[in-house]
């Protein structure tokens, strides 16, 4: 179970990993329809995933929450803001959610709960993500929350036997109003 929630929001919670939360985060590091949108090749050996744990816990430069259902308690996704350069301000999200659980809003609600964050305790001044071309689905949560394209990096990945764009995101803190304004009122 995951430690206490850190930020709440109307559907879901951001709650910090505990020990017994590594297996959750490895299984899912594996699994091909979370890799696919991640770009990641490589499978993930559990003490990987334990030091990528301890990489959040032991410094500022990122922070890594889990996603829970405000009506569970067993996470079904992660939020992560990483490259944290506090001279700058700046800072790259990333976020993924269990399969089962898509269509939810969990994924919109945990990322604007972050951003949140993010901007206001952090005092970050701009957020960056991506996502390859042919997500969809994450495109949408980033442009629905007000991320504007910066451009896209043209066969950047290689995904699935094949080189595909990256579109580049990004939005400053000024742009931001908050969690309940990015989901129409609804947090």
């Amino acid at each position: 179970m995951p430690g206490p929630a850190f930020r709440r929001g109307e559907t879901v919670a951001l709650h910090p990993a505990n020990e017994e939360d590594i297996g959750f985060l490895h299984e899912h590091a594996n699994d091909p329809e979370i890799r696919w949108g991640l770009t990641t090749a490589f499978p993930r050996t559990r003490t990987e995933t334990e030091e990528r744990h301890e990489q959040y816990a032991d410094d500022d430069s990122g922070v890594g929450l889990l996603v829970v259902p405000r009506d569970d308690d067993e996470p079904v996704g992660r939020v992560v803001g990483f490259g944290i350069d506090p001279t700058h301000g700046t800072a790259e999200l990333a976020a993924w959610v269990d399969p089962d659980y898509h269509g939810r809003g969990y994924a919109s609600e945990a990322t604007a709960l972050l951003i949140d964050h993010l901007f206001a305790e952090r005092r970050l001044h701009r957020l960056v993500a991506r996502a390859i071309v042919p997500d969809e689905p994450s495109r949408a949560v980033l442009e629905g929350l007000g991320f504007h394209e910066e451009g896209v990096q043209p066969a950047e990945k290689y995904v699935d036997g094949e080189h595909v764009g990256v579109v580049r995101y990004a939005m400053l803190a000024r742009e931001w109003d908050g969690v309940e304004a990015a989901l129409g009122g609804e947090a």
